[in-house]
């Protein structure tokens, strides 16, 4: 769903709103939803037109303005790692030092000394640029630890893939394919692992029966430890980035 932006009249004056436009067969009225995020879902039926969606987004102002007033008020992924600065990288965690560049933004990182600098640049988006660079990070580290550890408890996976995604941690598919959220990196490192355990059951159980919460606890003793500990993480880090 593409992000778009809508203006809404407000006692205030005029409010700029992000939200995404998701149309379906099986939508048969118009529809506005706030995630625990944040992100505003208007969910409109098929052959209903842009300009009658966004005047339906505009009669719900009223709701929506106080809906979002009332949403907790998460970190920036900049304020965030400059009051948390630990990343995780290949099994190790690593500390985070911003920096600023006049040619563009770049990051080195030694997982094994634990140190990371990330070089953004100047005048651009920070956020946009940090998102930027520990997507690029997860991307070179996060498929290296996930055939670690699925060497270790002898699961073979085909592919891994390091995407943005919206609600979730991971997923992955019958044939061996692990999709992971750049925001892994974001986590402890055991939390970070736990994570990869989660999807590596799953290559056994498609599912969330006992027998997945006993092969995972086998995997990961401190399973159930490990996920109250995310859920606690996931709406802040969730929310950053949108």
């Amino acid at each position: 769903m593409e992000e778009r932006i809508c203006t809404l009249n407000t006692p205030d004056g005029g409010a700029n709103i992000a939200f995404r436009l998701k149309r379906s067969s099986r939508n048969r009225n118009l529809r506005v939803s706030v995630r625990d995020t944040g992100e505003v879902i208007l969910s409109v039926p098929r052959g209903v037109s842009d300009a009658g969606a966004l005047d339906f987004l505009r009669s719900q102002a009223e709701w929506l303005i106080a809906t979002l007033g009332k949403m907790p008020q998460y970190p920036t992924i900049t304020e965030h790692l400059q009051s948390e600065p630990w990343i995780s990288l290949d099994g190790h965690r690593a500390h985070v030092m911003l920096d600023e560049s006049k040619m563009r933004t770049h990051w080195v990182a030694d997982p094994v000394r634990g140190e990371t600098i990330i070089r953004c640049l100047m005048g651009a988006d920070r956020d946009s640029e940090l998102m930027n660079a520990l997507s690029e990070m997860a991307r070179r580290y996060v498929p290296e630890r996930v055939m670690h550890l699925a060497r270790k408890i002898g699961v073979k996976v085909n592919s891994v893939r390091i995407r943005d995604q919206r609600t979730i941690w991971g997923s992955c598919t019958s044939e061996g394919g692990l999709s992971l959220n750049w925001r892994i990196i974001l986590l402890p490192p055991h939390l970070h692992d736990h994570i990869i355990y989660h999807e590596l059951a799953h290559l056994s159980h498609m599912d969330h029966s006992k027998g997945f919460r006993q092969l995972l606890h086998r995997y990961d003793p401190d399973a159930e430890r490990n996920d109250h500990s995310i859920s606690k993480l996931s709406p802040v880090l969730m929310a950053m980035c949108r």
